[in-house]
């Protein structure tokens, strides 16, 4: 749990990177980790690394990356959550190894890409990301663009996480077991770190709830579902880290939504909450 912990709680997005190609062992170690990720939908997502050179691929975000890494699903129930889930597993393998990345969903050459992963008939790309070393220092642009997001902050544990319902916020301290599984669930990544998931725990169960922010709309690709995906992603590894067993469940618990979004929730056998 104590690396996990450390990947989480250090890992940030990187936008510029040193121009190194990466060594033998780390590009083996990242394919790897592409060929195992997988989600607890069963969703098929196909993730491929993409020479930036040979496919004119660019972002004019992005400095000094030589790869990318992109993913494509076809649509479907649960296919954004399961590709934001299966993605950021390899985002955090990638970290362990001090490879950085950033999660880009529009800031791109969108259709270069799409010609490089070959979309077929039904498939979408909803997210890429450049693979590589830090720069020993971040360009400008990104600074600017960290401090403009509050990337470095997150919401505090009550207005995320709460107990039984959403009329009672809930506290690392009755959090028990579950309460460092949620805490690396509140530094997990969202785009334009909005932080999207609520999470009501009650008996034995998480359940994670969309709460959708202005401006974000539902096309073809719902980042924000993604997002939870992510979210999902890491309070799973850490749980299990922790030595418990949470188990999908796609049942909502019987309370007002509050005008959330139920998407899913793991049952943790032997936590009362």
């Amino acid at each position: 749990m104590e690396q996990l912990e450390r990947i989480i709680r250090t890992r940030k997005s990187v936008r510029s990177y040193d121009g190194r190609p990466l060594s033998a062992e780390h590009l083996q170690r990242l394919k790897e980790s592409m060929a195992a990720a997988a989600n607890p939908w069963g969703v098929p997502v196909e993730l491929r690394l993409l020479d930036a050179a040979e496919h004119g691929l660019k972002s004019p975000v992005v400095t000094g990356a030589q790869l990318y890494m992109a993913g494509k699903v076809k649509p479907g129930p649960h296919a954004a959550e399961a590709f934001g889930y299966s993605f950021e597993q390899v985002v955090l393998d990638a970290w362990a190894l001090g490879v950085g990345t950033v999660w880009l969903g529009g800031t791109m050459d969108r259709p270069a890409f799409e010609r490089a992963m070959a979309l077929e008939d039904g498939e979408g790309m909803p997210c890429v990301s450049p693979v590589g070393y830090p720069a020993a220092r971040p360009s400008v642009r990104e600074t600017v663009m960290r401090k403009a997001i509050k990337a470095d902050s997150r919401l505090d544990f009550g207005a995320l996480f709460f107990e039984g319902d959403f009329t009672a916020p809930l506290s690392p301290e009755r959090a028990g077991a579950l309460a460092l599984p949620l805490e690396l669930v509140r530094w997990a990544p969202s785009a334009v770190n909005a932080q999207p998931w609520r999470v009501v725990v009650r008996g034995d169960g998480a359940y994670f709830y969309l709460k959708r922010s202005a401006g974000f709309s539902v096309g073809a690709v719902d980042m924000q579902r993604i997002d939870l995906g992510i979210a999902l992603c890491h309070f799973e590894r850490a749980a299990r880290a922790a030595g418990l067993d949470p188990v999908l469940t796609l049942e909502p618990p019987a309370l007002d939504a509050a005008g959330c979004e139920f998407v899913a929730g793991w049952r943790v056998q032997g936590v009362q909450g």
